[in-house]
C-alpha cells in the first residue's frame, strides 16, 4: 500500500507547491505542513510502526519497520500519537489562518498569533506526559492483559506487547481533553468564519467576488479537511468506546486500523480532487499521456502507398 500511495503523496507535495495560484498563496504553508503530518502518519500506519491494536485493554504490537530495526515499542507509539495529534492541530492552523487573513486589522490577534501556535505544539507534548508517567513494567502487564483478554491468539504469547498505562481512566481523560482543546479551537474558528462571511462584517470588509472566493476556499478547505479526519475519529471513536464498555472484537479491532490506514491515501486524493487547480493539474497530465499515445499510433501505423499517380484512380 505505502509503495503504491508514496508517488502519490509526492504529486499532492508538488501540487501544492507548483500549482498553488495566487488566490490560494496565503493558505499554501498550512496546506503543506497539513500534507506533511498526513504522510508521516500514513508512513507510520502502513510501514514503520504498522500498530496492532488490542483494545479494550490499552495495548497492542507494533510489526513495522522500526521493530525490525530494534526500535523501542515505546518510542514508535510517542512518534504515532504525537504525529496523529499534529494532524489536528495543523487541521486548526488551516482554518486559523482563514481567521488571519479575514481579520488582518485585528493587531491584537496578530501580536497573540505566534503564542498560540507555540501554545498550541506544547499542548500536544505536554498533554501526553500524564500517560507516559504512567508507563508500568511491561512484563507485569503483559500478563494482566493476557488475564483479561478472551481466546488469545497464539502468536502473541511470543510477541512483544506494549502497555502504555494499566489506568484507563488516564488514557480516556487525557483523550478527552485533546478533543475539548483542540477540536474546540477548530469548532470556534470556523464558526466564526462561517459568520464573518455571511454577516455584513464580511460585506463591509470584502468586494462581493472576494467573498464568493473566500467563501468557495472555505468549503474546499472543510471538505479536504473532513473526509480524512473521517477515517481517525471515527475508529479512534469506537476504539475508545470498547475501552470502559470492556468489549473485545479482533474484527472490530482490525476493522478499525484497517481503515485508519486508509486516512493518508484519502487525504491526498482529496487534496487533489477537491481544489480545482490541483484537479486541473491531473486532468493536463492525462490529457498529455492521451495525446502521446494517440501520436506513437499515427507513426507506427502502417500507411498505404502506390506509385501510380492520382489521375489513374480518377479516370479507372
Amino acid at each position: 500500500m505505502a509503495l503504491l500511495v508514496t508517488p502519490l503523496h509526492l504529486f499532492g507535495a508538488y501540487c501544492i507547491l507548483k500549482k498553488t495560484p495566487s488566490t490560494m498563496h496565503s493558505v499554501k504553508l498550512t496546506l503543506l505542513n497539513f500534507h506533511f503530518w498526513n504522510v508521516l502518519v500514513d508512513l507510520m500506519l502502513n510501514v514503520f510502526a504498522i500498530p496492532f491494536p488490542l483494545f479494550p485493554s490499552a495495548s497492542g504490537f507494533l510489526l513495522g519497520l522500526f521493530s525490525y530495526w530494534g526500535i523501542r515499542q515505546t518510542v514508535q507509539l510517542w512518534i504515532l500519537i504525537t504525529s496523529l495529534c499534529f494532524i489536528c492541530v495543523s487541521t486548526t492552523m488551516i482554518f486559523e489562518n482563514r481567521f488571519r487573513l479575514l481579520n488582518h486589522k485585528n493587531k491584537h490577534w496578530k501580536k497573540f498569533q505566534p503564542f498560540w501556535v507555540v501554545g498550541n505544539i506544547l499542548f500536544v507534548f505536554i498533554f501526553l506526559i500524564p500517560t507516559m508517567l504512567q508507563v508500568p513494567d511491561q512484563d507485569q502487564a503483559r500478563q494482566m492483559v493476557f488475564s483479561v483478554l478472551p481466546c488469545i491468539p497464539d502468536f502473541l504469547y511470543s510477541t512483544e506487547i506494549i502497555v502504555p498505562s494499566l489506568n484507563n481512566d488516564i488514557i480516556v481523560f487525557t483523550a478527552f481533553l485533546f478533543i475539548l482543546v483542540v477540536f474546540g479551537q477548530l469548532l470556534t474558528f470556523t464558526i466564526v468564519i462561517i459568520v464573518q462571511l455571511s454577516s455584513n462584517f464580511g460585506a463591509n470588509l470584502l468586494s462581493e467576488s472576494t467573498r464568493r472566493l473566500q467563501k468557495n476556499l472555505l468549503k474546499a478547505l472543510i471538505w479536504q479537511t473532513g473526509i480524512p479526519l473521517i477515517y481517525l475519529v471515527l475508529p479512534a471513536s469506537l476504539s475508545m468506546l470498547t475501552i470502559p464498555l470492556g468489549i473485545y472484537s479482533r474484527p472490530l479491532n482490525n476493522i478499525n486500523i484497517a481503515v485508519m490506514s486508509l486516512h493518508g491515501l484519502v487525504s491526498t486524493l482529496s487534496m487533489i480532487l477537491i481544489h480545482k487547480p490541483y484537479r486541473s493539474t491531473v486532468a493536463k497530465c492525462w490529457k498529455k499521456k492521451g495525446t502521446r499515445e494517440n501520436s506513437r499510433l499515427v507513426n507506427n501505423f502502417p500507411l498505404f502507398t502506390t506509385n501510380a499517380p492520382v489521375g489513374y484512380y480518377v479516370t479507372h
